[in-house]
Formats: C-alpha cells, sequence, structure tokens
C-alpha cells in the first residue's frame, strides 16, 4: 500500500482551502456554475482533510459541526455530532486506501478531539459506509401531493391548524438564526432532526442565482401562532406548462414544526399555490402527512435511505441516549475501526438511564457496531436486524430484552441533509 498523508487543513491556508474545493469538483464533476468566491465559503474549513500520495492530492473529507436528536425520557434530546461530509478520492488514485485513511482519521478526531460519541452522514453510495461502523438510522418516502390534495386529520389537529398563520418570504441568510432556534426546539421532540450552526443556515440559505436553472430563488413559509414560530418549510417552484395547463412543481427541500397543527397548516399551504400541480416532498415512513392521506399507495415512490449513523464512543453515546424500557444484558461489540468500543459489555438501564462497564463473562448476545447505528434513533429495531441474521443471540430473551429498551414511539422523521 502507497505511503497516505492525511493533514487537516488549517481554515486560514487559503491555498490549502482551495485545494479541498478543487478536489471535490473534480471528484463530483461540478459543472463550475457557482461562482468561485461562493464555492469556497461553501468549503467546510472548520474540519477538513486532505489525503496525499507523494506529495499529490488525493482525496478529502469534510466534517460540519451539527446536532442530532436522539431518543430521551418524554421525547428526544439534541446531543452534538460530526457530520461527515465532502467525502471523496481522485480518480486517478482509487482503490489504494485513500478512502479508509480519511474515514479513520474522521472517527478518531471526533472521538479524541471533540469528545463526540456520535457521527451522521449522508450516502452518496449506499455500499461504502457500513465497512466503517455507520448504519442506515432513518429513511425517507418520497412523496408526491398533487394541488389541492386534502389532508384529513382529527379535530384536536384541525383546532390548532386553525389556530395557526402562515406567511411566505423569501430566503436569505438574515433568517439563519430565527431558523436555527425553531430547529432546535423541534429537534427537542422529533428524533432524528439534524441542527445546522447559524452560520451554516446563513450560507445555504443565501441564493446563487448562476444554480437556479430556471426555478425561483428559495422560499420559506413560516407558521405561527400565539406571537411564536410553530413551523417552517423551506422550498422553490419550478413553473411548467403542459397542453396548456398549469403544470408545476414545487419541491420541499425541508420542513420542521413544533407539533401537528403547524405541520398541516403548512401542508395545505404548499399544496394551494397556483399553478403548482405537484408538490415534492421527502417524509418519512409514518410521517403525519402519510397518515393523513390513510394510505402510501396513491403518494409514496419509493423508500430510500436518509440519515447514516455511526457510534463512535459506545459507553458515551449509551448514557447520551434514552431507554424505553429496563434491560441488563452483556453484549459483544465487534468495531474494526475503533477498538475501544470492541469487546464485551454490561449494559443495563434503569428508568430511561443506560451505562456500560466492561464485562469478563459470555455475552448474551453479539453485533457489529454499524448495527447499533442502524438501531440508534429507532429507524429499525434490533429484533428486525436479528433476523436477517445481524445479530446473534447467545442466550434466548436478549435480543427481545435489548430491542425494547431501544425502542421508540415513533421513527425518526426526515431531515435537512449535509
Amino acid at each position: 500500500m502507497p505511503d497516505i498523508q492525511v493533514t487537516r487543513i488549517d481554515p486560514d491556508d487559503e491555498e490549502a482551502v482551495a485545494a479541498v474545493l478543487a478536489m471535490d469538483r473534480l471528484v463530483w464533476a461540478d459543472d463550475l456554475r457557482t461562482p468561485r468566491e461562493r464555492a469556497l465559503r461553501d468549503t467546510p474549513s472548520r474540519a477538513a482533510w486532505l489525503a496525499t500520495i507523494d506529495g499529490e492530492h488525493a482525496g478529502v473529507a469534510g466534517s460540519w459541526d451539527i446536532e442530532v436528536s436522539v431518543p430521551a425520557k418524554g421525547g428526544a434530546a439534541l446531543r452534538p455530532a460530526e457530520g461527515l461530509t465532502w467525502v471523496g478520492v481522485h480518480p486517478d488514485h482509487r482503490r489504494r486506501g485513500v478512502l479508509r485513511a480519511l474515514m479513520l482519521e474522521h472517527l478518531r478526531w471526533t472521538r479524541e478531539d471533540q469528545g463526540r460519541a456520535l457521527a451522521a452522514l449522508n450516502a452518496s453510495e449506499a455500499s461504502i459506509y457500513g465497512r466503517f461502523g455507520y448504519g442506515v438510522a432513518s429513511t425517507e418516502l418520497m412523496t408526491t401531493f398533487p394541488g389541492g390534495t386534502t389532508f384529513t386529520a382529527p379535530e384536536s389537529v384541525e383546532e390548532l391548524a386553525a389556530a395557526t398563520t402562515t406567511r411566505m418570504t423569501t430566503a436569505g441568510p438574515e433568517h439563519a438564526e430565527r431558523l436555527h432556534a425553531l430547529v432546535r426546539e423541534s429537534g427537542r421532540t422529533a428524533v432524528g432532526t439534524v441542527v445546522r450552526t447559524v452560520e451554516d443556515y446563513a450560507r445555504v440559505l443565501t441564493d446563487i442565482p448562476e444554480t437556479r436553472g430556471n426555478r425561483e430563488p428559495f422560499r420559506l413559509l413560516w407558521a405561527t401562532r400565539d406571537g411564536r414560530d410553530v413551523g417552517c418549510a423551506w422550498f422553490h417552484r419550478t413553473p411548467k406548462w403542459k397542453r396548456g395547463a398549469a403544470d408545476g412543481r414545487l419541491e420541499v427541500i425541508t420542513a420542521v414544526d413544533t407539533d401537528a397543527g403547524a405541520q398541516l397548516a403548512i401542508a395545505r399551504r404548499l399544496t394551494s399555490f397556483d399553478l403548482m400541480a405537484h408538490v415534492d416532498h421527502w417524509v418519512a415512513p409514518d410521517d403525519r402527512l402519510v397518515l393523513w392521506q390513510g394510505t402510501q399507495r396513491p403518494i409514496g415512490k419509493g423508500i430510500t435511505d436518509d440519515l447514516w449513523a455511526r457510534v463512535v464512543d459506545l459507553p458515551q453515546a449509551v448514557a447520551e441516549r434514552g431507554h424505553a424500557a429496563d434491560v441488563d444484558v452483556t453484549v459483544r461489540v465487534h468495531d474494526e475501526t475503533l477498538s475501544a468500543n470492541a469487546g464485551t459489555w454490561r449494559w443495563v438501564a434503569r428508568d430511561g438511564v443506560g451505562e456500560l462497564d466492561r464485562h469478563d463473562g459470555e455475552a448474551d448476545l453479539e453485533l457489529d457496531v454499524a448495527e447499533l447505528g442502524a438501531v440508534w434513533l429507532g429507524g429499525q429495531t434490533l429484533g428486525a436486524r436479528a433476523r436477517a441474521g445481524f445479530v446473534t443471540e447467545h442466550r434466548p430473551g436478549a435480543v427481545a430484552a435489548l430491542d425494547a429498551a431501544l425502542r421508540t414511539p415513533a421513527g425518526p422523521v426526515a431531515t435537512l441533509g449535509f
């Protein structure tokens, strides 16, 4: 194997930041429509790494400072995490260990330098990240709601929606703090929510006319009640005519809310815009919008992975996550990347609080650390993973016991990608 050097760049080193951008654009076959000055501002210089082989740039990775809402007693709790991004290997240096070197350094940095128990990512290719301990923690259903869709909700939800006011504005960096505050509030009740920093929201809310094509600038639809924000949808519209009739599409980038009434009010506005015949919206498979339809059949266009999670510091992660039932099991964890997670642990939870201690005896069950990532947000169940052969049970009932402790009342929500 070649000698691969992975170096974290200095954010003040303009040449290094430019090298990260150049590598990313090459790997992703970027069309270069985004002005270079703006593209440089989008580069994750807070934490970005360059991999080199014999002094030649061979790969790149970055990390966003994020929070992820995990299950907690009474709902959800925000925990700091690292959002892996901008991962790419130069076409001339594929299959030489560059990706592995970048992944190992990111995980080491997340655990040792940042002291964070969880890493997350959105995967461009589903076959890559499982071997580094990531599991599919949440999924999305691609839905298309026709204009004028009827959402049938219970009376209590209707009352909240009737008390909610919605107003539209053009997206821009001046809305970053307001959006950040709302997403954080939503994340305290909705598991799987990803919260970006105020600076990141300001960056992604900034309009780039060169990349819009024939669509309008991004819009924000705010929902308020009793003088406070209770929801927001980030979207854009693309006009189109078909055989003399309006056939435009409205695409929802993301939507957040603090309760069902806010979501209902927003959904009704999004499906009532003039000239928009279709509303495309990625939602969780058990999202309220799906349940208010009664069936997924007319709206679902397939499920795909959303957030991938990686448990980086297992004892800390267990302590930071709520448990739905008491449990006392011994678990053998395999982790080829982070040896500190590997081995046999006694996993105990009482009154919603869990803890791990090293254990010298036999294990009740064993699994790879990626299986924990898959079930960490409640998007998959340990029982289903065991039935598929990914979890081995040595003591009857052990899987069911830990599965019950890790269960959540509802699955994780669909969230903004990074």
